[in-house]
């Protein structure tokens, strides 16, 4: 029993954190607000997670890791590349459709600390499904492709650039520079293009309101 308190305690902690975080931006809010927040004292939050940038690459784990749940569960008859394409659509779409959450992960990238914990994490699942590749060499793609996409997605509204075409071309950025033929990525590419549609993208944000351990209720729309 003490033990799941526990473990309940430290999800309402990054839940509180999470709204306090997608509201008013990871720099605005302080330990203090978020232990004012969970109604208990800044040394028991600390107890919890010593530092705000802790409990931010907690939080951060638990969004990736439950992201990728869809492409995991729900895709494994199609190739790694495949996964891929399709899962960066789908996570660009969300933050597109969701301001709060774009907000959150736009403070994310603003961070080289952070930046590295989602190369990390996305690391370990680009490996769990099988992208093929030196270590060293999707770990250089990964950091290139996602750094630069990124940037040029919280841009996309004076650039006017489609959320499309922006997770296309890091899809294809990234096999690219894995030294895959233009062709091949090409063929990759319309080959997802049935699962690119509104029917398996509520598909895929159903996955993250079923199996997501961070409460989504008030921060993501379907």
């Amino acid at each position: 029993m003490p033990r799941k308190r526990n473990t309940q305690r430290r999800m309402e902690i990054v839940n509180t954190a999470f709204r306090l975080f997608a509201e008013q931006g990871y720099d605005a809010v302080q330990m203090k607000d978020i232990a004012d927040a969970c109604d208990i004292s800044k040394s028991l939050l600390q107890h919890y997670f010593p530092k705000k940038i802790v409990l931010l690459s907690t939080m951060l784990n638990e969004l990736m890791l439950s992201a990728f749940l869809y492409s995991n569960e729900q895709l494994t008859s199609l190739s790694a590349e495949q996964r891929t394409m399709i899962q960066m659509s789908f996570l660009l779409r969300l933050l597109d459709e969701n301001p709060k959450i774009e907000h959150f992960i736009r403070d994310v990238f603003e961070s080289q600390e952070l930046t590295t914990e989602i190369m990390l994490v996305t690391l370990d699942w680009l490996e769990a499904i099988g992208v093929d590749g030196e270590t060293s060499a999707i770990r250089y793609a990964v950091n290139f492709a996602l750094s630069g996409g990124m940037s040029v997605f919280f841009k996309r509204k004076v650039l006017k650039a489609s959320v499309e075409t922006i997770a296309e071309h890091i899809g294809q950025g990234f096999y690219m520079l894995l030294g895959e033929d233009q062709q091949k990525i090409n063929r990759i590419y319309l080959s997802t293009a049935k699962y690119c549609t509104d029917r398996y993208y509520e598909q895929f944000v159903n996955y993250l309101y079923k199996h997501a351990t961070i409460d989504f209720d008030s921060e993501m729309k379907i």
